[in-house]
């Protein structure tokens, strides 16, 4: 027993402390690798300052004093820029491809204003300071910076207290295609007074952009300059290609990816050597209990044991194997969990797409009395107009109209759920269509919110009666010329007209001349949910509208069609059985 404990002992002991270890050592190696691969992307994103960073380090062998090697400033004069080495004193000591007018000594403020403004002469400068010798040294890489002076001209000539002059415009973008330049003009409240060039190097920036680019320059596909007027408190932003744009290459996300699948491979293969140690037996029955676990966390519920399993527990007789009989009754649960974790998967389902068809259906249809009201209560409120008494008892009718039709509205809805499934719930009474329509029409008429359009109807020449549902079929036409009223600008003429196709056929066709839709917005137009794409169009709605009045028109026995060309207006159709049994 002492030996068989000390054994047990030795063993996991051993077991443990070589899976640490490992763990260790894979894990410095993979933080190696990754601090390499982030070096190499900091140095992608700020080109300049990894330029003047790389010229430090090609220093002599020197531990005390900065020597450079030899051929250090080879490449300065190929990439246009300069290099000056500066000493604590102030002294140039080393410089290279410096144009004239830079000096060979530096004072305190020449320093101060130099890292302040990070500009002189019309160049760009940017800094590193080496510690690492007695006495520190700073390294100044210099970038003529053409977007700068084009910016300091621009805001010399052309800057006034208010805004650029258009009649100017002309000048200003010549001056801006020789840097394919795109300038903005903010004012003191954020708002963007002018825009100015070449659109598609406008950056968009969100405010933390100003900050990000001082970081990664590099990051971004413009450079962009500054210029804060005093006078005005105009923001001045010139934006111009970026060429040593860069981004985070494939590579080094491959070489995360394969760092990080070595690590894994590796714990892996220790992971399954330790399960042999610790019982082949007891160590599989858990993986197959986590890969169910797994595929139940993801909804697989079909899917109980897959082939491979099966393979491994059952017999080819159907009886479980002998090393899995202890869970038999493990197994079992599975099979009925799975089920009813189905069975409550798919109810849920249906009971979230209710509740959706609920909640976007009653906002899409109180939406257009709502803003009836809100347009009637904003015009009483504002007290512009002197109302008569008669106009303001036509005015609290209507709010009253829409108010009751608010409410049936909140009822109808719920109607509707039980029309997929019971049609008996419409009450269909005999009723004579052209006085229907006309009752129809005159709600939107009198509606004083709607005097921009014109709503025109002509009825049939003779009474035709035919078995409607009053309150359905007012909400199927109300629907469709709400639909004709919101997706049009003011302006639009909007006909209703009635047609009879011998004596069986009625037609009512809904045209106007409206903005029109295009070919995939009309054949998605029933679809539940659905919006057109096309630009001019108001997006207000669910897009549930033309799919109730759809299931409104096939109760009656009838079909509901629409035509529309861009441009040229919108005719919707619906054809009934005048004589046909609704239903």
């Amino acid at each position: 027993m002492k030996r068989l404990r000390r054994r047990l002992f030795l063993h996991f002991s051993f077991q443990f402390i070589s899976l640490a270890v490992g763990m260790i050592i894979l894990f410095i190696l993979l933080m190696l690798i990754l601090v390499g691969v982030m070096t190499k992307h900091e140095s992608m994103i700020n080109y300049y300052q990894t330029k003047v960073e790389s010229v430090a380090i090609d220093t002599g062998n020197s531990i005390n004093k900065l020597t450079m090697a030899e051929g250090w400033d080879k490449d300065l004069a190929d990439e246009d820029v300069w290099v000056q080495i500066i000493d604590h004193n102030g002294k140039v000591i080393e410089s290279s491809n410096v144009p004239p007018g830079f000096p060979d000594t530096y004072g305190k403020q020449e320093l101060y204003v130099m890292q302040e403004n990070k500009e002189m002469l019309g160049f760009s400068l940017y800094f590193y300071l080496e510690t690492t010798y007695d006495e520190p040294y700073l390294f100044v890489l210099g970038k003529e910076d053409e977007a700068h002076s084009l910016l300091q001209q621009l805001t010399g000539d052309y800057n006034s207290e208010d805004i650029v002059d258009q009649a100017r415009f002309g000048e200003i973008e010549e001056k801006l295609q020789a840097l394919d330049g795109h300038l903005e003009i903010w004012d003191g409240n954020n708002q963007l007074l002018q825009s100015i060039g070449n659109d598609t190097n406008a950056a968009g920036d969100l405010p933390l952009d100003v900050y990000i680019r001082n970081v990664t320059p590099d990051a971004y596909a413009t450079t962009a300059t500054y210029h804060r007027d005093q006078s005005t408190g105009h923001l001045w932003v010139l934006y111009t290609p970026n060429e040593h744009k860069q981004e985070l290459k494939l590579t080094s996300l491959e070489e995360i990816i394969v760092a990080f699948a070595i690590t894994v491979a590796v714990f892996l293969l220790l992971a399954i050597i330790l399960s042999f140690w610790n019982g082949f037996r007891y160590g599989n029955p858990l993986f197959i209990f986590t890969s169910w676990l797994s595929r139940m966390g993801n909804g697989q519920y079909e899917e109980v044991l897959t082939e491979k399993e099966k393979k491994l527990i059952f017999k080819k007789n159907g009886k479980i194997r002998m090393k899995y009989r202890l869970y038999a009754e493990v197994f079992g649960a599975f099979y009925d969990m799975a089920e009813k974790l189905d069975q409550s998967k798919k109810e849920r389902e249906r009971l979230e797409k209710t509740r959706e068809e609920w909640m976007t259906g009653l906002s899409h249809d109180l939406r257009t009395p709502l803003t009836t009201m809100q347009g009637y209560g904003t015009l009483l409120e504002s007290g512009q107009y002197d109302w008569s008494k008669q106009e303001l008892k036509e005015i609290g009718k209507t709010i009253d109209d829409k108010s009751k039709y608010m409410l049936s509205l909140i009822e109808d809805f719920s109607l509707s759920f039980q029309l997929k499934n019971d049609s008996s719930i419409a009450n269909f009474e005999p009723t004579e269509i052209n006085s229907l329509m006309a009752h129809i029409i005159g709600k939107f008429q009198e509606d004083r919110t709607l005097l921009d359009y014109h709503l025109s109807f002509e009825p049939l020449d003779y009474p035709v009666t035919m078995p409607i549902a009053k309150r359905w079929f007012e909400r199927m036409v109300d629907n469709l010329i709400y639909n004709a009223i919101n997706h049009n600008p003011p302006g639009t003429n909007i006909k209703v007209k009635l047609d009879a196709a011998g004596d069986s056929l009625l037609k009512i066709k809904i045209e106007d001349d409206g903005i029109g839709m295009d070919e995939e917005t009309r054949r998605n137009l029933f679809n539940r949910y659905y919006r057109g794409t096309h630009t001019e169009a108001r997006t207000e709605g669910s897009g549930l509208g033309m799919s109730i009045a759809l299931q409104i028109a096939k109760l009656h026995k009838g079909s509901l069609s629409v035509e529309s060309v861009v441009g040229d207006g919108t005719v919707v159709v619906i054809e009934l059985s005048v004589g046909g049994e609704p239903g």
